[in-house]
């Protein structure tokens, strides 16, 4: 695994974590709530962009420790591929390999 590779895969770990914790906050909050504004999950530690999701699509997202979250453009199609688009978000995969690897050992949700 390149150096980028590594950096983009924890960058992405670490958006990921921030948008747990908004989801945590979320689910305190009233029961209405139906959608969320996150960070973008991309690999660009300079990225400040955000996205709104439902909850629903945040749960399916999250039930794949190598999905994320990313604005439309913002896919690094050399370490993730698209899994679903529209148009205010993007689902990515990482690559099976060391990036893969580094999404699932960091996910918070995993046991």
């Amino acid at each position: 695994m390149t150096d980028r590779e590594r950096r983009l895969a924890e960058n992405e770990a670490a958006f990921r974590d921030v948008n747990e914790s908004l989801r945590y906050v979320a689910a305190q909050g009233t029961a209405t709530v139906q959608t969320m504004r996150l960070v973008c999950e991309c690999g660009d530690p300079g990225c400040s962009e955000f996205v709104d999701v439902t909850l629903t699509e945040y749960e399916q997202v999250r039930a794949v420790s190598t999905h994320f979250i990313v604005r439309p453009g913002h896919v690094a199609p050399d370490v993730e591929r698209v899994v679903v688009e529209n148009d205010r978000f993007v689902v990515v995969e990482k690559r099976p390999g060391d990036p893969a690897d580094i999404a699932e050992a960091t996910d918070p949700r995993s046991d």
